[in-house]
């Protein structure tokens, strides 16, 4: 059993002063352990290290906090408990109240000299001798600590018989289950199983019988049974815990979109929620660049990836989701395939990532919280969104909020120098904990792998003229067609007027 240093001090002859305390502990040949995955480095010690004084004077201490899990409830053990006389029920909860204190005590691993002697302690010499406590021991084994007191009773025969339910009954009870909310209450299926059970002639038991038979279910069955084969597998998953401290920096990139919570005013007097586009180093977690803008569009997207290119280097890879801002013909033209309108078909005009020999990954559908990107979003909405700046501008953090008259937003310029001003701290505070950060800061980890970079003969890659000049020459031909085909909408010659 382990017990946390701080749990000891003033315990016997341990100082209260937590430095002398360790040094106490070390002298005394105690060993002192760490829990190094934590940022905290909290330190524990082994209880059975303790001197015996030391030990026994911090068990008398615990003694009313050891509790054990109470079990399934005997409903026939108690209905023979009520029907008891008065000094047979007062016995029977003495000796239930010393058997939780013995299984208690032998779960955290204390001897059976000590266990025996604390329990005299407790509850005196009457009844406990060590015959007695070892029989009081062997009775309960295998018996659910709620129903210690008709175990103990005297005379008692465990209930071995089931009450009687017909396979209908049950059938029906989890048809119910199957087909009701999940969160169904379970007596709310029982009283339907009753009720239906009278006229059909079904055996249909009390409902601790249901619950404890539901209870005899795996976990998985349960689950299986409430929320579905797909749900349950998800949940019985073991996670794939990633570790990225293999990659290096502008090797994998995440990109995403937020509506941010404040409102701001474009210049033309009217209040719009804006939206924070972002590209975030996998590897560093450092926010390369942003934009701004009043929509989540390709264009701005395009822009954002063009400057970042520009200012650090080519990426590898770019991760995104699906949203038709990423995925459309700016960004994603190209590509082999994309879950947003499935694979490609025809000829396809370049995108910018392929124009720069970018590898383009999308998130699966309804796993965009995967992101990188997602998770720094996260982290700066509520030190930016509800920061003083934006008092009288935030209208709440639900996606589709109006403003109130007595929102008054902010110019666009204010809102861009605040996000200017905390990404450059979120980027460059120091003392990050998070994998492979190791005290530095997220700009640090990534000048570190840049440097590795150019170590293992992989320098970053810079766009040519030509890269960027194609890519200018795409975003204007995008432009004209989409202008053309309003135009004959609209029965206007738009080459002449476009072109000249």
């Amino acid at each position: 059993m382990i017990v946390w240093v701080n749990e000891v001090l003033a315990i016997g002859r341990i100082p209260s002063d937590r430095s002398s305390a360790a040094r106490w502990l070390t002298k005394m040949g105690v060993p002192i352990h760490t829990v190094v995955t934590d940022g905290r480095k909290p330190q524990y010690i082994q209880l059975p290290d303790l001197p015996d004084p030391e030990r026994l004077a911090y068990l008398r201490r615990e003694l009313d906090g050891m509790d054990l899990p109470a079990g399934e409830y005997d409903d026939d053990a108690h209905r023979q408990l009520g029907e008891a006389s008065p000094s047979r029920r007062a016995r029977a909860e003495r000796r239930a109240g010393i058997a939780r204190m013995l299984m208690a005590l032998r779960a955290r691993g204390v001897k059976e000299g000590e266990r025996f002697a604390l329990v005299r302690e407790r509850f005196g010499v009457e009844g406990t001798s060590n015959a007695s406590l070892r029989r009081l021991q062997q009775a309960v084994q295998g018996v659910d600590p709620i129903n210690f007191a008709p175990a103990l009773l005297d005379d008692y025969k465990a209930t071995v018989k089931r009450a009687e339910m017909s396979d209908e009954a049950w059938r029906f009870f989890m048809t119910m289950i199957r087909d009701a909310a999940p969160d169904w209450p379970l007596k709310e299926a029982w009283r339907r199983v009753r009720d239906a059970g009278r006229p059909m002639g079904w055996a249909v038991p009390s409902y601790p019988t249901f619950y404890r038979r539901w209870k005899e279910l795996s976990e998985a069955q349960r689950l299986q049974a409430r929320r579905g084969n797909g749900e349950t597998a998800k949940r019985l998953s073991i996670p794939a815990h990633r570790d990225k401290t293999s990659i290096l920096s502008l090797e994998w990139v995440s990109l995403d979109g937020r509506t941010l919570d404040f409102w701001v005013d474009w210049g033309d007097g009217k209040a719009a929620r804006p939206v924070m586009l972002a590209l975030v180093d996998v590897a560093s977690n450092v926010v390369l660049d942003w934009e701004l803008g009043p929509s989540e569009n390709a264009v701005g997207t395009v822009r954002l990836i063009k400057r970042v290119c520009e200012r650090h280097g080519i990426f590898d890879r770019l991760y995104t989701d699906n949203g038709s801002a990423f995925a459309g013909h700016l960004v994603a033209g190209g590509a082999a395939h994309r879950f947003r309108n499935g694979k490609a078909k025809g000829v396809q005009p370049m995108g910018i990532c392929q124009i720069m020999g970018i590898k383009l990954h999308f998130a699966l559908p309804k796993n965009a919280q995967a992101k990188i990107a997602e998770r720094t979003f996260a982290a700066l909405s509520r030190a930016v969104d509800d920061g003083p700046e934006f008092r009288n501008a935030h209208a709440g953090h639900a996606p589709g909020a109006s403003p109130s008259p007595k929102v008054t937003p902010v110019p666009v310029e204010t809102a861009k120098a605040v996000l200017t001003r905390e990404i450059a701290r979120h980027n460059r505070e120091a003392g990050r904990r998070s994998q492979g950060a190791r005290g530095r800061s997220y700009e640090q980890v990534f000048r570190d792998g840049i440097e590795a970079r150019a170590q293992e003969g992989r320098p970053t890659r810079r766009p040519t003229a030509q890269q960027l000049y194609v890519r200018r020459q795409n975003i204007w031909h995008t432009s004209r067609r989409r202008l053309a085909e309003c135009g004959l909408r609209l029965g206007i010659d738009v080459r002449r007027r476009a072109c000249g």
